[in-house]
Order: structure tokens, then sequence, then C-alpha cells
């Protein structure tokens, strides 16, 4: 079971990819999206027990296929660091 849905996969994977084009950004971290997230009112950053636990569990949703994966997510392995690269 998630909290999250794809089109919130969706809405968050646009603008963060979006983001990263306009700014001509390669990759940003799981917390520098999570801030980004929540600071553009798209993500809270205040749940969990830590700043960026939301969104990285919208990750690890995304990656035990609950969801769809965060365009561009990218992790080696579990309990590894998580990078969101562009592709657009």
């Amino acid at each position: 079971m998630t909290d999250f849905n794809n089109p919130q996969v969706k809405q968050v994977s646009d603008f963060l990819q979006n983001y990263m084009e306009k700014n001509n950004i390669d990759s940003l971290t799981a917390d520098q999206c999570a801030d980004l997230l929540a600071e553009n009112n798209i993500l809270p950053n205040n749940i969990g027990p830590k700043p960026g636990f939301n969104f990285r569990q919208m990750l690890r949703d995304g990656r035990d296929k609950l969801i769809d994966l965060v365009e561009g997510a990218y992790q080696e392995r579990p309990k590894t660091k998580w990078t969101i690269y562009r592709v657009k």
C-alpha cells in the first residue's frame, strides 16, 4: 500500500524534469528534489522522521513497483542514495 498515486508521480516528474532543463542541471539529489518540491507546494517535506523522507518514500514505492517510478530516478542498490537525472 502506498500513500502516493501515479498522477502525483507524474506531477513530481514533470516539475523536476522541467526545472532541470530550464536551469541546465544534469542531476539532483533526493534531498535537493524534496526541498524544491516543498518550496513549490508540490510535495510536503515535513512528513516522516526527517526532511526528505516523504519524497524518498515515493521513490521507494516506485522502485518496489507500487506506483510509477519518478522519471530519471536512479538508485544503485537498496539503502543507497537516490539521484534524479535529467532525461529531457
